[in-house]
């Protein structure tokens, strides 16, 4: 009898549950930027835009607003010196004629016999636009660049009159123009009509209006094309949305305290700015990260209450240290949660996302996804 009362007074004494574990998701508010293929110093990130475009643009859309909506996140828009230049050109944009375009419907009865046919038909007009941006600043050599380049010297290395010549290098990192052809063509098509002159008139009574809206779309698409090329080359876009955490689904006091834990965490998150260094938030999150690592040793159990919660404090880990540009630390706890044995799927996956933002910093050089901006 005593043996049986010491037995359950040890069993009282471990954190265990009398039912089984549920876990909710818990979402948060995270930031963090998209980090660029070229690592140029904070104090060299200034840009400068050049438009040139004919009077046939300039009558709908005005330099001035393709000047404003040309940027660089994260960089400085400057007039003189930029480190980064673009010459937008817009060239012309010539209605090349329309043509009738017809179908015909037929329907039919139970037995395949047609009944009935109708004519459909519509205009379609189109539309040539020339165009085309420069971009001149530092690039990094593509490998087929770098492969063209070392054939060179090796053609160089084997002509006995070069061989010993004193040659300058080419300079590969900076001042090389890459052009973007921004040419193409555009169509508009009338809604059908039932009669071919109402198809044509349809077209001819608005053939203006839609002029001036394709030329703008030409305008709006390439604006769009060249600033995707900028940042995606240089720029930092900030980039906002939500991920979850697994809270407890409890009432008792390990229930609470999650609820208090996850809630600050929230709280924190919420702070968190792109272009704002994450040393502080760390720092801030440490007691949280603490209590999660905690529960490893807290909760022992094989059975699958206790690898529930085992997985809550490795995955919700993992979670943090992936949102604080820690990857290595995100690998150990994903290891951690596949080695715990429930829900493996997760932890293979937060390994192949933390593999992703390493191989992101060793190209990029970067070794954060925030940032600051160039006022």
């Amino acid at each position: 009898m005593k043996k049986l009362l010491l037995s359950l007074a040890l069993v009282a004494s471990l954190p265990s549950f009398a039912q089984k574990v549920d876990l909710d998701r818990f979402h948060f508010d995270v930031a963090y930027q998209a980090l660029p293929k070229e690592n140029v110093p904070l104090e060299k990130r200034t840009f400068g835009i050049h438009i040139k475009s004919t009077d046939g643009f300039n009558k709908y859309v005005p330099d001035s607003r393709i000047y404003e909506q040309l940027n660089v996140d994260g960089w400085k828009k400057v007039e003189s010196n930029p480190t980064v230049g673009v010459d937008f050109v817009l060239e012309d944009f010539i209605f090349k004629g329309t043509e009738v375009k017809t179908e015909t419907v037929n329907e039919k009865d139970k037995d395949g016999n047609i009944t009935k046919s109708t004519t459909y038909y519509w205009v379609e007009a189109r539309y040539s636009a020339r165009g085309y941006a420069v971009y001149k600043g530092p690039f990094t050599p593509s490998k087929e660049a770098l492969e063209q380049a070392k054939k060179k010297e090796e053609a160089k290395a084997t002509n006995k009159f070069l061989a010993n010549a004193v040659v300058k290098p080419a300079d590969n990192t900076g001042g090389e123009n890459q052009t973007l052809a921004l040419g193409r063509e555009l169509f508009f098509t009338t809604n059908k009509k039932t009669v071919r002159d109402a198809a044509v008139q349809d077209f001819n009574t608005g053939k203006d209006a839609i002029y001036e809206q394709k030329l703008r779309d030409f305008v709006n698409q390439s604006i769009t094309i060249v600033n995707q090329k900028l940042n995606t080359t240089y720029g930092f876009p900030a980039i906002q949305t939500r991920d979850i955490l697994w809270i407890l689904d409890a009432k008792n006091e390990e229930g609470k305290t999650q609820i208090e834990a996850i809630e600050a965490v929230k709280e924190l998150f919420k702070g968190m700015k792109a272009d704002e260094p994450t040393e502080q938030l760390a720092k801030n999150l440490q007691p949280l990260i603490d209590y999660f690592e905690s529960l490893k040793t807290k909760y022992t159990s094989s059975d699958k209450s206790g690898r529930k919660m085992r997985y809550s404090a490795y995955y919700n880990l993992a979670k943090i240290y992936y949102y604080l540009d820690m990857p290595d630390k995100v690998i150990k706890e994903a290891e951690g949660l596949i080695a715990n044995d429930y829900d493996t799927k997760d932890g293979k996956n937060l390994i192949e996302d933390a593999t992703k933002l390493k191989d992101i910093f060793a190209q990029t050089g970067f070794i954060s996804r925030h940032n600051p901006s160039l006022k």
